[in-house]
């Protein structure tokens, strides 16, 4: 069966496959059942999806649920981690060897409130530096109660 429609309207009663072909319009959406909208801006929307999604971009993270499969992190940016490797080329012995940041300052203006009030962690906030500098009109604080370990990985007298 084919089926041309123009103009505006629904097509009701089909109590068989459509098939349209060419171009559609509409000037709202064209729902398929009752759970797949494809709407006149160019979104699809659905309540579920199955299929390999290899083409997907820019999904956020924070929607992301599941367990994720082993990833090579060597080439991720913007990831804070404890060390830098010298060398992004897997198995080799610059891959193994790492680097740090030693000391870090904060700047005029800044205030710093170092706070851990979650009790699973114990109240404990650490990190790799081995020295903070506080510029002169800045703040840094560790407020009463949270414990804050400097240099934890030890690389620094």
């Amino acid at each position: 069966m084919s089926v041309q429609v123009k103009g505006s309207g629904t097509i009701g009663g089909l109590d068989e496959g459509l098939v349209v072909s060419g171009i559609v319009t509409s000037s709202t959406q064209i729902n398929v059942g009752s759970n797949i909208k494809l709407g006149s801006s160019g979104v699809v929307t659905a309540t579920t999806f199955s299929g390999s999604g290899a083409s997907l971009t820019s999904l956020p993270a924070g929607n992301l649920t599941g367990v994720l499969p082993a990833l090579d992190g060597s080439l991720l940016s913007g990831v804070s981690g404890f060390s830098t490797a010298l060398s992004n080329t897997q198995n080799t012995f610059l891959n193994q060897c790492f680097k740090t940041t030693k000391a870090f300052t904060i700047p005029n203006g800044a205030q710093i409130d170092i706070t851990n009030t979650e009790t699973t962690s114990g109240k404990t906030v650490f990190t790799r530096l081995g020295q903070i500098n506080v510029a002169t009109g800045a703040t840094f604080h560790v407020s009463v109660g949270t414990t804050f370990i400097m240099n934890v990985l030890g690389v620094f007298p």
